[in-house]
């Protein structure tokens, strides 16, 4: 029992716990946006998103990146982002699509990754330089992945609206070539 109690407490599976949440609900929004009818496996991808992969994961990329860039300073919150947009951050956008594609059990699991990643990266660059470095600069680490979550909710918005609309997917490619 004490063990089962001490998983319940960890940071790990609140952190967790809470992004899968967080994702669950924005496809819930999403679906209510569009008006579509409710469609629960949907919904269980992306919390199985939240809470299998993203949320340990970057609860994981937290405590190794503050043991190896120690600090809240403005220096150090700005290596923090650039590190992380330039390793996980692209690893994340095109593994969301690529899990996605998995849970939904498509043959081509990388049909989707390859064609929305890079877009979806791109546009994830203006929304989460900001909001990563409010992260570093001002949130202890045990609630970043809490933060995340939060801001995520907006973030996870915009991935279930990228996941479920080609024509967007290809106007914002269109856009950010015509303008990159």
């Amino acid at each position: 029992m004490n063990v089962i109690r001490g998983i319940l407490s960890s940071h790990l599976f609140r952190n967790a716990v809470f992004v899968g949440s967080s994702y669950a609900i924005s496809e819930c929004a999403q679906q209510k946006i569009f008006g579509e009818s409710h469609d629960t496996e949907r919904i269980l991808r992306m919390a199985i998103w939240g809470f299998v992969f993203y949320g340990p994961g970057n609860y994981g990329w937290y405590k190794v990146l503050d043991r190896f860039l120690p600090g809240n300073t403005v220096k150090t919150a700005m290596k923090k982002v650039l590190l992380e947009k330039v390793t996980v951050s692209p690893f994340w956008c095109y593994t969301f699509f690529a899990v996605q594609s998995l849970l939904e059990g498509k043959s081509e699991v990388l049909s989707e990754a390859n064609e929305k990643a890079l877009p979806t990266f791109v546009i994830g660059l203006s929304f989460w330089i900001p909001a990563q470095t409010l992260n570093f600069l001002l949130v202890p680490h045990v609630y970043r992945v809490v933060y995340l979550g939060a801001a995520g909710f907006v973030w996870a918005n915009f991935l279930c609206l990228m996941k479920r609309n080609n024509a967007f997917t290809r106007t914002v490619y269109r856009l950010e070539v015509e303008t990159g």
